[in-house]
């Protein structure tokens, strides 16, 4: 290839798979993180309860995708991935 980069197989997928397992695991550790919150502040009200997981949910989700973008911008950037590069 003159002057392209070289793709690794199968990354969009692999990156597809942990930005859904990223969403999952951080809407599930904002409802925990939150319920253990309220459990600690002794919070018994529902509708208080719901919103301030909705809540954590909510900041929980960004936090997940930024995990997930810099683990892979880091995968991306690595050298040495045993390709040699023939235009140098």
């Amino acid at each position: 290839m003159a002057g392209g980069r070289r793709k690794r197989p199968g990354s969009r997928l692999a990156l597809a798979v942990a930005l859904f397992a990223g969403t999952l695991a951080s809407m599930y550790a904002g409802a925990r993180i939150a319920d253990f919150l309220l459990d600690l502040f002794g919070v018994e009200w529902t509708p208080v309860r719901l919103g301030a997981k909705v809540l954590a949910v909510a900041a929980a989700l960004p936090a997940g995708y930024y995990l997930v973008e810099r683990f892979f911008l880091e995968r991306s950037a690595r050298k040495g991935t045993g390709i040699p590069d023939r235009d140098r």
